[in-house]
């Protein structure tokens, strides 16, 4: 007999469930006992000793380490910490912020705090996690399918965590009104997942031009408006609404030649604009 079609579902437990799952295997740490110690460390907002001079301002559920720190303490190999971190932020269970010699993990662990609070709270990080993920797609580096299916995990993973929360905290008399709630943050969740793709794909259209020519531009500041800095602020607010709503920009030139003139310097406005997304990049 076939198994019935996998349903997504959010496990929720006590970080004392960790302690009691841990099974000692000599000095070598396991997987259960490192996920366990990196939840220990974000929730005791741990900075390793090395780290502690650093200017670094830690949030709640952050820790500040480095690899070759937890490869001693778990007695890994840097490459298998590295592949374990990089897994488990797959997985939506961490999300890392990389300096220069460390990392900073963050855990996406509940606390008490209402469901409208965490979930404002919540937004921000699973906008930048699809960011970070499409970044990879703008540059060519992953297909339209891969990223989908990442993108669309990651906002079951958020629906299903916003349900699975308000389940546990709303009484049944209740329900009506936390279904509508649930329904209206699922909304934002979709909203701001749409958002992050329609900005990346424009950065992956616009990044073609990047390798275009630019210099007619800087030309047309110079000579035609005298590096007038206010002019050049008009004409590109002129350039931009040319490109993005053709159909509006159809009375606002002097002449024809001006029309001309500014259509002409649609493919070097887009190369300078793409130019300054290559440090993002």
């Amino acid at each position: 007999m076939k198994n019935k079609q996998e349903i997504p579902a959010v496990i929720v437990a006590d970080v004392k469930v960790f302690d009691y799952l841990k099974e000692k295997v000599g000095e070598r740490k396991t997987r259960t006992e490192a996920y366990s110690d990196l939840l220990d460390k974000s929730l005791a907002g741990f900075i390793s000793p090395f780290l502690r001079k650093q200017d670094y301002d830690l949030q709640p559920c952050q820790c500040h380490v480095t690899i070759s720190d937890l490869a001693t303490e778990w007695h890994w190999h840097r490459a298998t910490v590295r592949s374990f971190l990089e897994t488990l932020e797959a997985f939506g269970q961490l999300k890392r912020t990389k300096l220069a010699k460390s990392i900073v993990v963050t855990m996406p662990v509940q606390s008490g705090q209402s469901s409208a609070a965490s979930v404002v709270q919540r937004q921000p990080d699973f906008a930048i996690q699809l960011q970070e993920v499409l970044s990879d797609w703008i540059v060519g580096k992953m297909t339209s399918a891969d990223v989908g299916n990442i993108c669309g995990q990651a906002v079951r993973q958020a629906m299903a965590g916003m349900t699975g929360y308000e389940s546990r905290h709303c009484l049944d008399s209740h329900i009506d009104t936390a279904s509508a709630h649930a329904s209206k943050q699922e909304e934002e969740i979709r909203k701001t997942a749409l958002g992050c793709i329609a900005h990346a794909a424009l950065q992956r259209v616009l990044r073609k031009s990047r390798f275009d020519d630019s210099s007619p531009l800087i030309e047309f500041f110079r000579h035609d408006l005298d590096e007038e800095w206010v002019s050049f602020i008009e004409a590109s607010k002129e350039l931009a609404e040319l490109i993005l709503y053709t159909e509006a920009c159809e009375t606002t030139f002097d002449t024809d030649d001006d029309k001309e003139r500014l259509k002409s310097l649609r493919k070097p406005f887009l190369s300078l604009l793409a130019r300054t997304q290559e440090p993002a990049d």
